[in-house]
């Protein structure tokens, strides 16, 4: 009896620690943990095969010097998340950095039941510091050509001497 008990016991505690791990929160930190020591490797098995092309290419640039000195400052700790929101097949993670008080987030989706990071070439520029913008409109402002020609305009003709 004590061995069924016994082997019950650890096929439970089995099934709660492998449940445990496929949360949004558990998924999102293992995935800032690897990119944070810009371990790419890691960081491709808690994300969709779009967010592993991205990391593919951030990997590309991601080699030398400065690389090996990032990698030896980063930290497990180096970042806390502050807030999960849950809709269905999809979530949405917020943390801080340490560097930042700017929470940042990142969005998840279930696949195969499954929890997977979910980031889009747009969302990754705005990560990044890049130009991906959250509206339509753009900022520019720049003003419409004007055809018209005001009354007391001179006639190009007007401006350009005679040829003799």
């Amino acid at each position: 009896m004590r061995k069924i008990l016994l082997t019950f016991s650890l096929l439970l505690g089995l099934f709660l620690v492998s449940c445990s791990s496929n949360n949004p929160k558990a998924v999102a930190g293992k995935f800032l943990k690897a990119v944070n020591k810009l371990d790419f490797k890691e960081a491709k098995k808690y994300c969709d095969k779009d967010t592993q092309d991205l990391l593919s290419l951030m990997e590309s640039f991601s080699k030398g010097e400065e690389a090996d000195k990032a990698k030896a400052n980063a930290h497990d700790d180096d970042f806390i998340i502050t807030k999960v929101e849950e809709n269905g097949d999809k979530a949405k993670v917020y943390y801080k950095t340490k560097e930042s008080e700017k929470e940042t987030s990142l969005d998840l989706k279930k696949v195969d039941g499954k929890w997977l990071v979910s980031i889009d070439k747009e969302q990754g520029g705005k990560e990044q510091g890049g130009g991906a913008h959250d509206h339509d409109e753009d900022e520019t402002n720049i003003p419409e050509e004007d055809d018209t020609t005001p009354d007391d305009a001179p006639e190009a003709q007007d401006s350009i001497p005679a040829a003799q």
